[in-house]
């Protein structure tokens, strides 16, 4: 049952895969795949607990099967096809072409790419689950649900075991998706869940390196791909079996697809956006002021380009996944969620203290705890985000919806810890530098697209580009 442990998921992620994006290349497909699969899974594992079943294995691969099968006759016969071929694809004959296409110094990048992959899928695989925050909440979690296999019944075991009632709720607060993937590996059999990490770290650095060869050189691509990896802290937290880099992986995903709608118009590309960034806050509910930010650039570029129904569509997509833990909490746990840094919800509360924004005194401490103690792990990237601004002026207006996402999320960021500092008059320095790791690829993702020429992988300048982006605009 291993196996199934990590096929099953990536079948149904396919199947989505290919319903919302049918001209996805087969490694974008794949990358995907792991990352829409295991989300969905984790949701048919929630929605079964609604209707009143348990998420055992059998009932999960049932329900599963069947969504497959449905998505199957749904999307019609060639994605039969499509799925027969791809598990016949030869990863070996592939690789083979790719390599003998690359230059000496690509080669270099790819191996190191290949060295430092695999080195992370062994400490990730080695090391059980040890970090504190993990064995005493999110891990503990999944136990009990690999025990129980029902949300109530897990709350209820955990009530009667601790004396502590409050930790015992504040355990369930949090959104299930990482505890559920944990689950899901148990039941399948695997001793660690923590091989769902490293196969998630292989994914973000796929789609990493496939979205941003659709605009730069190969090697520039392939280069920036390296320092993704290798940055420390990304590398650290992809190890290791808290929901931040889970949360970061999504999040950012999303972003990438936002941008790439924005850039050509791909309703799959919204789709895709809308679905990551649900997925996100399916993770961790902290998305929510961030995916303001988002709506307000996907409500001008949706007006200016008169495509009206794309605001909407994006907000759908994103609270149809969202909501559904909080709402849960609510009416069933009668819990709410904690919503740290960016939880909608707390909107209403925040709105009175307008007045006390204005504080600069405590906006000096919010910039001087930013500098001391969230960029502490990743100063260096900061540095050259301030640093290559500047130096790229046109670049950064050719991207300049992008730069819009990054300076949106900074802001907010920093509002979210003005406003945290103003309820609560204290702040974890922990928990800002996980939520800040969301934002590193993101960041990387920026830099690296305007260090480079624009071009397409078919070899298209940016000069062409632009011209049909523009026949495109007065076609419309």
């Amino acid at each position: 049952m291993l196996i199934v442990g990590l096929l099953l998921p990536v079948v149904l992620g396919l199947t989505l895969c290919w319903l919302v994006i049918p001209d996805a290349a087969i490694p974008e497909c794949f990358a995907l795949a792991y990352s829409l699969g295991f989300g969905f899974l984790t949701l048919a594992m929630f929605f079964l607990n609604i209707l009143g079943f348990k998420f055992s294995l059998v009932n999960t691969t049932i329900f599963v099967s069947a969504i497959i099968g449905v998505l199957l006759v749904f999307t019609g016969k060639r994605n039969w096809l499509r799925l027969r071929s791809a598990m016949k694809v030869n990863p070996f004959t592939r690789t083979k072409q790719f390599m003998g296409s690359l230059s000496a110094f690509e080669k270099i990048l790819v191996g190191l790419l290949t060295f430092f992959l695999l080195s992370h899928l062994v400490i990730a695989v080695y090391w059980p689950v040890f970090w504190s925050d993990s064995l005493t909440g999110y891990d503990l979690r999944a136990k009990l649900f690999f025990e129980t296999q029902s949300f109530p019944e897990a709350l209820a075991e955990i009530l009667d075991r601790i004396v502590n009632v409050g930790y015992g709720f504040a355990i369930f607060q949090d959104s299930p998706m990482t505890s559920l993937v944990h689950t899901w590996l148990y039941l399948c059999g695997w001793a660690s869940p923590k091989i769902f990490y490293p196969l998630l770290f292989i994914s973000l650095v796929a789609l990493f390196y496939h979205l941003l060869r659709d605009y730069v050189p190969r090697y520039h691509a392939l280069l920036f791909t390296l320092v993704l990896v290798t940055t420390p802290y990304i590398y650290m937290y992809s190890t290791n079996s808290y929901p931040h880099f889970a949360f970061a992986l999504y999040f950012s995903v999303g972003t990438f697809y936002l941008y790439g709608w924005i850039r050509r118009q791909k309703r799959s590309f919204l789709l895709l956006a809308g679905i990551f960034l649900g997925l996100s806050a399916w993770v961790r509910q902290a998305s929510g002021i961030f995916f303001m930010g988002y709506l307000v650039i996907v409500l001008y570029v949706g007006v200016s380009r008169r495509r009206f129904f794309a605001p909407l569509i994006f907000s759908v997509l994103y609270f149809s996944i969202a909501r559904w833990w909080g709402i849960y909490l609510q009416r069933f746990l009668h819990l709410y969620s904690m919503g740290t840094l960016g939880s909608i919800s707390q909107l209403p509360v925040f709105l009175p203290m307008i007045t006390r924004f204005f504080n600069f005194a405590l906006w000096k401490e919010v910039l001087a705890f930013f500098w001391k103690y969230v960029l502490l792990s990743c100063r260096p990237i900061f540095y050259l985000l301030i640093l290559s601004t500047p130096l790229y002026v046109e670049r950064v207006w050719k991207h300049r919806f992008l730069f819009l996402m990054v300076l949106s999320n900074l802001i907010l960021f920093l509002l979210g810890i003005y406003i945290t500092i103003l309820i609560n008059e204290d702040l974890h320095q922990a928990s800002a530098r996980r939520l800040f790791l969301t934002f590193l690829p993101i960041i990387w993702y920026f830099i690296a697209l305007i260090t480079a020429q624009l071009q397409f992988s078919n070899g298209k300048s940016s000069l062409a580009e632009n011209s049909s982006s523009s026949k495109r605009q007065k076609g419309q």
